[in-house]
């Protein structure tokens, strides 16, 4: 079965570079190429639902202010639905640099992903066990991997499944790794 090989083939991964590139050539608008790269893995959605994924946030670290700062989310109805349920609105949930219990600052520490299948892990100390389960409930995420960023002084990106972990296969984990690199490049411009 070749579902997800088309996915992640260079047809798909072109796609995604010209939308990120399209976005990253107004040099006055850092917003519009955050937005795309949250969003352009969900340009077509049937390849987003055939993959699973409902959610993807870019988080960049404040250096001054000593957090991992979450810049853009997806526009999608998993990601309105965790905002929703959140009890903290999206850009005040901040995390300490080097906070050991967080799997996104041990992602930009060490350089290496990190999965989980429990969004208390991505939200210690901001929010709490069962707030940070809440708004996992609203986005229907059963899984979710973090991948480190190095530009502009680190960051990470989220991508968010609606299908358990185990259920997770080669080629999606291809195309996180592509992506987060491809994003990596645009960043760095």
């Amino acid at each position: 079965m070749m579902l997800y090989y088309s996915l992640v083939g260079n047809t798909f991964l072109n796609q995604l570079d010209d939308i990120v590139c399209r976005a990253s050539q107004n040099p006055k608008s850092d917003a519009r190429l955050f937005e795309a790269i949250v969003n352009a893995p969900f340009h077509d959605k049937i390849r987003a639902t055939e993959m699973d994924l409902g959610i993807v946030v870019l988080l960049l670290v404040n250096r001054a202010a000593g957090t991992i700062d979450r810049i853009a989310l997806s526009d999608t109805e998993q990601a309105a639905g965790a905002v929703k349920m959140s009890e903290k609105p999206f850009k005040e949930i901040r995390i300490p640099v080097g906070y050991k219990d967080n799997l996104i600052a041990e992602a930009i520490e060490t350089g290496r992903p990190q999965y989980v299948s429990d969004w208390k892990f991505l939200f210690a100390p901001a929010l709490g066990s069962h707030a940070a389960r809440f708004n996992q409930a609203g986005g229907g995420i059963e899984f979710s991997a973090v991948y480190p960023l190095k530009a502009r002084g680190g960051g990470a990106l989220i991508f968010s499944f609606y299908q358990i972990h185990a259920n997770i296969g080669a080629e999606q984990y291809s195309l996180m790794e592509q992506y987060a690199a491809l994003v990596d490049k645009y960043l760095s411009a």
